[in-house]
C-alpha cells in the first residue's frame, strides 16, 4: 500500500496539504492492514491510498472523511505506477477492472466497511449492493466504514 495524499483533497484548496488528510482511526488501519496482507497474497502490485481524514476532524473538501473512518483509494491500474502520476479513470486504457474488483471484493469482505463508492457499473455489479455510484468517484474509490462505539 502507498499512502499518498490525493492532490484534489488538499486541504481548504491549498496545494501541497493533501499528505495531511492521512489520519486513520485504529478501526481504519486495522482494516487497511488487514486487506493490504490479503492483496498481497495475490498481487504484488500497491494499492494508493488517498485522503483519509485531518486529525482532530478539521473540515477539508470531503462532506465526510471527519473521523477516519472514511478513506480514498485509487482503482488498480495494469502498470506498477504509483504516486500522483498513477491517478487513473475507469474509463482509462491503462485501469485494470479485473484486478480493482479483487481488491474490492477485498474490503468488502470485512465486517466493519459500509459501503463503497465507484462510478465503474461492472464492478458494482459483480460486487453487489454495498458498492454505490456516487458523484465525481470515476478515478477513485471512497471506502467507509461501520462507526463502532
Amino acid at each position: 500500500m502507498i499512502c499518498q495524499g490525493d492532490e484534489s483533497g488538499n486541504i481548504k484548496g491549498v496545494p501541497g496539504t493533501g499528505h495531511l488528510a492521512q489520519y486513520a482511526h485504529p478501526t481504519m488501519l486495522t482494516v487497511i492492514f488487514q486487506v493490504e496482507r490479503e492483496w498481497q497474497a495475490i498481487d504484488d502490485r500497491k494499492f494508493g491510498i488517498g485522503n483519509i481524514s485531518v486529525a482532530g476532524g478539521l473540515r477539508f473538501d470531503h462532506a465526510t472523511h471527519m473521523k477516519g473512518s472514511d478513506m480514498d483509494i485509487r482503482p488498480v491500474r495494469k502498470d506498477k505506477l504509483v504516486g500522483q502520476a498513477a491517478r487513473c479513470s475507469y474509463r482509462d486504457a491503462i485501469y485494470d477492472q479485473v484486478a480493482t474488483i479483487k481488491l474490492v471484493s477485498l474490503f468488502l469482505r470485512h465486517p466493519l466497511v459500509k459501503l463503497i463508492c465507484f462510478n465503474d457499473a461492472k464492478v458494482r455489479e459483480v460486487c453487489g449492493s454495498l458498492v454505490k455510484p456516487w458523484r465525481d468517484h470515476d478515478d477513485h474509490l471512497h471506502i467507509g466504514l461501520w462507526e463502532r462505539p
